[in-house]
């Protein structure tokens, strides 16, 4: 699809329904004032999927350029943009949902100095972003990865639970009747992490390019079970990052600089604009690294040394596991402590099969 000669499509998904609009190619805002975009409201279900596939063909034939390709953006709000795009693209694959990080979009709709907030009003604003910005499509995860996500973020859930109902343990509260349920409840989600656990490590081993990967990222000094899950089951594949800094980038674990003019000279911090479980991850694992002998643990010494802040130097580790973790998979080698002298060449295979 040339998306130089594409219309697009805005959706602002709610529980029940959606709001979607359509820009057509060659139209720019303000030059087309969004009250002039056609939009409609439809039921989020696979009917309602359909009879908006039915209301976008009928907009651009009225448009009279019908040969032209059309392209689906919208924010992403979880299950419910990922069940939207799964129907849409069982209408008509060409759309190529692209779903994207409400920041990104909350920052362009402003960029737009709108005075309200509609459903209708963000379907059209979305609509000028996907025409303006071009994002890539959404792509899906196999089967065996959106179940190890759905496990691993119910554990996560589970275990912030337990956390809680540790912390009432510790109010010290003289109600026997608190106290014993309180004991019980813990002891239940202890159990169900267990049987979580069990279930992934399950999925994982009859799975094997899920047990491939596992082994190869488990072999990195310091980076666990758990972490392994994360990084797999959050970021899906990494092939798709055409070189490591947008990897970086995308999960937000590159610094972020802050200087103006001549006067303004911002401590640089990491920019923390991707996923929270994914850092979380690549943290736990930097520092178990740095308390053993080898590569990352070095380079944290280094950094010290120069008068880095710990945290500044933590972060570089983290970094460098994540371009570890992607050099690895791409090149299928297990690792090896010499392994990051031959990195940087990774970036040029990034899409070499796929």
């Amino acid at each position: 699809m040339d998306e130089n000669a594409t219309h697009w499509a805005g959706i602002d998904v709610a529980k029940k329904t959606f709001d979607g609009a359509v820009v057509f190619c060659g139209q720019h805002f303000p030059h087309t004032p969004l009250r002039e975009v056609p939009a409609g409201s439809f039921e989020r279900s696979r009917e309602g999927a359909r009879l908006f596939v039915d209301w976008l063909h009928e907009q651009v034939n009225a448009h009279g350029q019908p040969a032209m390709g059309v392209r689906v953006v919208m924010e992403s709000t979880g299950a419910y943009s990922l069940e939207l795009t799964q129907w849409l693209l069982e209408c008509r694959a060409t759309l190529s949902p692209a779903i994207i990080n409400p920041q990104r979009t909350a920052n362009f709709l402003k960029s737009l100095g709108l005075r309200n907030k509609t459903d209708r009003l963000e379907a059209r604003a979305l609509a000028f972003y996907g025409a303006e910005r071009r994002p890539a499509p959404h792509e899906p995860l196999a089967p065996a990865l959106a179940q190890l996500r759905d496990l691993n973020r119910y554990r996560d859930f589970l275990v912030a639970e337990r956390v809680a109902v540790k912390n009432r343990e510790d109010d010290a509260s003289g109600t026997k009747l608190v106290c014993q349920m309180s004991k019980r409840r813990a002891s239940q989600l202890d159990r169900d992490i267990k049987a979580i656990e069990k279930q992934m490590r399950s999925l994982i081993s009859e799975t094997d390019d899920l047990k491939r990967k596992h082994a190869l990222l488990a072999s990195i000094p310091g980076v666990g079970f758990l972490s392994v899950c994360t990084i797999l089951a959050e970021l899906g594949n990494l092939r798709r990052f055409e070189r490591s800094r947008q990897l970086s980038a995308f999960v937000g674990v590159n610094p972020r600089l802050y200087l103006s003019g001549t006067s303004v000279h911002g401590q640089s911090h990491m920019s923390k604009s991707g996923s929270s479980r994914v850092r979380q991850a690549l943290y736990m694992s930097a520092l178990a690294a740095i308390r053993m002998a080898g590569p990352q643990q070095a380079v944290y010494d280094r950094l010290i040394a120069s008068g880095k802040k710990p945290m500044v130097a933590l972060g570089a580790v983290m970094r460098k596991l994540l371009v570890l973790m992607r050099a690895m998979l791409i090149t299928e080698t297990p690792y090896n402590k010499d392994y990051q002298a031959g990195l940087k060449p990774v970036d040029k295979l990034a899409f070499n099969g796929g």
